[in-house]
Formats: structure tokens, C-alpha cells, sequence
């Protein structure tokens, strides 16, 4: 086997030395010494002994990060950026799936507790529910939840309909179970009512499903007579078939529907017409979690991340001519 004094040798360094690199501390090393060590593990095939670590430090040099679902872009750049971050401290990232399940959410919790990891990122299922069971795993759990941002996000995108003119309004939602879609509700009641419009007059339609739910809940929005001239979409996943539907229907964007999708990301600049979109910065967001998640002491237990900041990018789908 492969041990650090190996390593040292054939770095021509001191085994303290080859441990700061492996540990990124305490102590500062050169690059021209760092560079040497890297290629000595490297060509020696060392692997650290991660069993022996834990005993010695109690900690495992892993995160764990729980998130409802993988698919949707928020979350996927989530991922990315916090196994990136991690990745960079020299730390490994486990990450678990809850498929929208608060069961399954816990389940995976417990798991990790289990695992020893030196603390977990969770972006729940229901962020408002009550966490202080998890207070019992033995290990801190960090919890994403920016409440302000799905209300005043909402509003955003309202206000910059009508800014743009739009005087007939709609909203493609998701499932009004989920507490995101509850705190959109209330922005879109917030928007409407500072502008005197009926709510009925601005209709809000619920979509239970992925694409092809949201095609024919667009379609038909889209069909009706009194047809809505801006559209706010909460889910990125939706936000597509709205485009798709318009196309078929052969109504422009935006002159003949403007078009508002939150939470849509880097990919609003790929679609046709390109997306105005209402975004979280999810790289800062990330950063912040896996800088709070590690420096946490395993003594502490419930931590929360918030905030309220957030940008409105406006494109094409909402520059009307008229």
C-alpha cells in the first residue's frame, strides 16, 4: 500500500508537507512543491486513508446535498456549482434525490447522518415544515429557502408587463399544493391589487404535469377569445411548451402574447424568441451554502440560507413593437 511517507519521498518534500496539500492548510505550501506532490500521488496511485481521517479528526471530508428533483435547470445548476465548490476544498458530495416526496426527503437525511458526512445542503420538499427532528441526526443541516424571492419575483415579472404594455394578464402555475406556488400566489394577488385588476380578470391556470400538460393548458389559454396579451410562467419546465403553443397557433411573442418565465436561467438566451426571465444567482447561492455547510461546528444543527436578491433580465419576448 501506498503510504504518505512514499509520497513525500518521491516528492522530495516532508510528509507535514504532502498533509497540508491533502488538507489545504494549515500551513501555506509553494506551487512549485505543491505541483510536485500532486504528481507524485498521481504516479503512485496514493489514496488517503479515509477511515483512519475520521477517526482521528471525526469529520469525513463529505457533504451531503438533498434537493426535490434533478431534471428542472434550477436545480441542476445547483448541483453543478455546489459538487464544483466542494470539489475545489477537497471535499466529496453525495446527492440525493427526493422525486417531490417529504418522506423520501427524510429518509435521505437519516441516510446520510448515518454516513458520517460532515453536514447536509437541503433544499426541501416544504421548507416551511417543521425541521427540528433533524436537530437529532448528530450533524448540521443547512436549509435553502429564499420566501421573499418567489413573492417578489412574481411581482417583478407582473410589473414588467404592464410596463411593457401588456393589460390582459395570465399565469401558467404549477400544483397550488406546493409551497413555492403558494408564495407565487400571493405575489400575483400582491401585483394585481396595486394596479386595481381583478383577479378574475387575470386568470391563473394550474398545471398538473410536465411539457405535455403545459402544451395544452397554453394552447387553450391561448385559444380563448379574450386571449391574454402577457403571460407570467412559473416553472421553468413550462415555459417551452408556451412557445411551442403560441407557434402552432401562429401568434407572435411578443407581440400578440409577451411572455415572463421565472427561474429559467442561462437557457432563456437559447429559445426563440429568447426568454425574459426573473432569476435567482444561483452560483452566489451555491458558494454561500457550501462556505456555511463547512464551517459549520458539528456541534450545530439547523442553519438556513435566505435572502431576497434576484435579477430580471428583460428579451425579446416581451420587447413589443406596439
Amino acid at each position: 500500500m501506498v503510504t504518505r511517507n512514499d509520497v513525500a519521498r518521491a516528492a522530495g518534500v516532508s510528509s507535514a508537507v504532502v498533509s497540508y496539500v491533502l488538507n489545504d492548510g494549515p500551513r501555506p505550501v509553494s506551487a512549485a512543491a505543491r505541483a510536485r506532490v500532486l504528481a507524485a500521488i498521481d504516479e503512485l496511485g496514493y489514496r488517503r486513508n479515509n477511515i483512519a481521517r475520521f477517526m482521528r479528526t471525526r469529520t469525513t471530508n463529505s457533504i451531503g446535498f438533498v434537493l426535490p428533483e434533478i431534471a428542472l435547470a434550477y436545480f441542476s445548476v445547483m448541483t453543478q456549482r455546489i459538487t464544483e465548490i466542494a470539489y475545489a476544498r477537497g471535499l466529496s458530495v453525495i446527492v440525493a434525490t427526493s422525486n417531490g416526496d417529504v418522506d423520501v426527503e427524510r429518509e435521505h437525511l437519516t441516510d446520510l447522518a448515518s454516513r458520517q458526512v460532515d453536514g447536509v445542503v437541503l433544499m426541501s420538499v416544504n421548507p416551511a415544515q417543521d425541521l427540528a427532528w433533524a436537530g437529532d441526526l448528530g450533524m448540521p443541516v443547512l436549509v435553502v429557502d429564499r420566501p421573499v424571492v418567489a413573492i417578489e419575483s412574481t411581482v417583478a415579472a407582473v410589473e414588467h408587463l404592464l410596463a411593457v404594455g401588456c393589460r390582459r394578464l395570465a399565469r401558467l402555475s404549477a400544483d397550488e399544493e406546493a409551497l413555492t406556488t403558494r408564495r407565487r400566489d400571493k405575489g400575483w394577488n400582491q401585483a394585481l391589487a396595486a394596479h386595481d385588476t381583478d383577479p378574475a380578470q387575470a386568470p391563473v391556470v394550474r398545471v398538473a404535469g410536465a411539457e405535455s400538460a403545459a402544451y395544452d393548458a397554453a394552447r387553450e389559454l391561448l385559444s380563448t377569445p379574450d386571449r391574454p396579451d402577457g403571460v407570467v410562467v412559473d416553472s421553468p419546465v413550462h415555459a417551452a411548451p408556451i412557445l411551442r403553443a403560441a407557434a402552432d397557433l401562429g401568434l407572435s411573442i411578443p407581440d400578440d402574447v409577451a411572455v415572463v418565465a421565472l427561474e429559467f436561467g442561462r437557457a432563456a438566451e437559447y429559445t426563440v424568441p429568447r426568454l425574459t426571465s426573473v432569476d435567482s444567482p444561483l452560483e452566489d447561492i451555491a458558494l454561500r451554502a457550501v462556505e456555511i455547510i463547512t464551517a459549520a461546528s458539528p456541534d450545530e444543527r439547523l442553519l438556513t440560507l435566505d435572502g431576497t436578491d434576484f435579477t430580471l433580465v428583460a428579451r425579446e419576448s416581451t420587447a413589443r413593437s406596439r
